[in-house]
């Protein structure tokens, strides 16, 4: 009995033993289960977290233009005249990033060249209170004020822009042009030597803007004489002769004054007038003239006359193709001997790129005779005015000109229930700086089966 018991407490000791390796065994095993389980979580969770992260951001990058190459864009763009496109590149790059001040520059600058000026003066302001130290957008604005006229303006910027070092040869010669403009010309001069001193040794003498300047300062011509004849022959009646002398005076920025004489031999008489006129620059961009005169009529031509004149400039743009337009009324008051007579003239010329010009002009004639009623008469022309082919414009320039309607008025075979139509052309030869000839041809087809053709030349000189 002894042996079997001591068996079996033995067999319980070891029964006990082994289960309690094997709860410890299980509890080892399931902790790391559950420590694997959960790193594993963490792991996929941190995945998931990062991958959330990410995916956005691309998609966000892939969704919005990228603008990284705006600069190199806009600059292609300008080089091969495209404007528009240079501006959405700007454009696109502020709307990325709204604070970009370089942006913003060139911004100014492109609508500044598309003749978007008022644009150009707020993206420049809106860029100097971002960087108000930037020698470019300061200069910008300056340029862009002093064309306009407010010179007292951009000199106060420029006199920002040239406390920024280092020292720009740009900025100087701005600041020069705009003393030059407000009549400052000893402070002028003194800035343009000092630009010359920043000038490139290698700069031609096209691109020497401080020499240039210094030149300004030399001052334009002041007179102008020009002297020519004209002939007209008829095949109704004999030949005739105008010697005309015309004397061009600009005292100062503000006034123009003119006087012109002419003699005239028509139809077996003589006859001379002097008209004188004075023109006032009211803006840079506005003038209003008066004149009148008269003389020994003759009967060939008219005893009195009067007149005046309004016109204004617009500016359109430095790079498109239409750069400016200039419009004029003119009210012009002839008295005969037996006529009066007064014309209503309105003209337009456009000044487009590469130095053509086209000018076109309407008129209304209100004309009574002695014993007559009073009457309305039309006319107008178009003139175009060209360059010739590699000839700059200053050497060669050429004109064609059409016209069609009834009497100009000036001269008593002009005056007349008739219609006309007038092909005319000739061209101006730059001689030297200061001098100069015209030469036109003229031919006019009245209807009667009457013509008449004209042939004038004409020398000037500026000094």
């Amino acid at each position: 009995m002894d042996f079997p018991l001591k068996n079996r407490r033995v067999f319980v000791q070891r029964f006990v033993r082994v289960l309690s390796a094997g709860a410890v065994v299980f509890v080892m095993v399931a902790s790391g289960a559950r420590g694997s389980s959960a790193e594993q979580i963490e792991n996929s969770t941190a995945d998931s977290r990062g991958a959330a992260e990410i995916l956005p951001q691309d998609s966000a990058q892939e969704a919005s233009p990228r603008t990284d190459d705006w600069l190199e864009r806009v600059k292609k763009s300008v080089a091969a005249h495209d404007l528009n496109a240079a501006l959405q590149a700007a454009d696109a790059r502020l709307a990325a990033v709204p604070s970009d001040s370089d942006a913003m520059g060139w911004r100014a600058r492109i609508l500044a060249w598309m003749g978007r000026r008022k644009e150009a003066e707020a993206t420049y302001r809106r860029a100097l209170r971002l960087s108000p130290t930037d020698g470019d957008f300061l200069l910008g604005l300056a340029a862009l004020l002093a064309q306009d006229g407010r010179n007292e303006k951009a000199l106060a910027l420029l006199d920002e822009a040239i406390k920024i070092p280092p020292a720009r040869a740009d900025v100087l010669n701005e600041r020069g042009r705009v003393l030059h403009a407000l009549g400052r010309r000893d402070e002028a001069r003194a800035v343009f030597l000092q630009a010359e001193a920043f000038e490139p040794r290698n700069v031609s003498v096209a691109d020497d803007e401080a020499r240039a300047g210094l030149r300004s300062l030399e001052g334009p011509p002041r007179f102008e004489v020009d002297v020519g004849n004209e002939t007209d022959t008829f095949n109704f009646t004999g030949s005739a002769n105008t010697q005309m002398i015309t004397f061009v005076a600009k005292p100062n920025a503000r006034w123009i004054l003119s006087a012109d004489a002419d003699i005239y031999q028509r139809f077996g008489a003589n006859a001379e007038k002097v008209v004188g006129g004075a023109t006032y620059r009211l803006t840079p961009s506005d003038a209003f003239t008066v004149g009148g005169g008269g003389g020994n009529a003759q009967g060939i031509i008219p005893h009195t006359e009067a007149y005046f004149e309004y016109g204004h400039g617009f500016r359109i743009s430095e790079t498109r193709a239409i750069r400016g337009i200039a419009a004029t009324y003119n009210q012009h008051w002839f008295w005969y001997e037996q006529a009066g007579v007064v014309v209503f003239r309105g003209t337009v010329a456009t000044n487009f790129a590469h130095d053509f010009r086209w000018t076109m002009s309407g008129n209304a004639a209100r004309s009574r005779f002695t014993g007559a009623g009073v009457a309305w008469k039309p006319s107008g022309y178009g003139r175009l005015d060209f360059p010739a082919p590699r000839v700059a414009a200053r050497r060669l320039l050429l004109n064609l000109t059409f016209a069609v309607g009834s009497e100009n008025f000036s001269e008593v075979d002009q005056v007349g229930a008739f219609a006309s139509r007038t092909y005319a052309g000739g061209f101006r030869l730059g001689l030297t700086a200061k001098d100069y000839m015209n030469f036109y041809v003229a031919r006019q087809e009245r209807n009667g089966g009457n013509s008449e053709t004209s042939y004038g030349v004409s020398y000037g000189l500026r000094f």
